[in-house]
């Protein structure tokens, strides 16, 4: 009788011990989820925030370029003789004026968007790996531009090689 009661004992003790397991299990479980869907949500703010940041970027060009082309443009009128009131240029004086860029990644390092550093990274990652993609596509799989900038760069300036 004592042997079964002791068998009972062990038996009762062992269902304790499964039992306090599971439930230590069920809530490391649920922490772990939470933290999961904690860290989902921080990714997402973070993509949206460095969207912004880009879109930021992007506006500061333009609004410096637009600052840049009234500076041009008053100064050529009035280097060129022309009237400062009307801003009429003489057509060497536009043409002088404007600036080409002949590769995306002309534009994209004009614009700040890339750095020289991030460029020569990717230049030397496509050298070593004999890369067949093009540097812009290289930027953007290496995670130094985002995809839609250069869609956008693009559009923007279809004569680009």
């Amino acid at each position: 009788m004592s042997m079964l009661l002791g068998v009972f004992i062990v038996f009762v003790l062992i269902i304790g011990v499964a039992g306090f397991g599971y439930q230590s299990t069920t809530g490391l479980t649920e922490r772990i989820q939470i933290q999961r869907a904690r860290k989902q949500q921080l990714k997402l703010k973070y993509r949206e925030t460095k969207q912004t940041l880009t879109d930021l970027k992007e506006m500061e060009l333009s609004l410096t370029r637009q600052l840049d082309g009234v500076d041009d443009y008053s100064i050529g009128a009035l280097t060129e003789g022309g009237d400062l009131i009307t801003g009429v240029q003489k057509p060497a004086a536009r043409k002088r004026n404007t600036t080409a860029q002949h590769t995306i990644v002309d534009v994209l390092l004009a614009e700040k968007l890339l750095s020289p550093e991030d460029l020569a990274k990717a230049e030397n990652y496509k050298q070593q790996s004999k890369s067949p993609y093009e540097i812009d596509e290289i930027l953007s799989l290496l995670g130094y531009v985002n995809p839609d900038v250069i869609q956008r760069i693009k559009r923007r300036y279809p004569n680009l090689a």
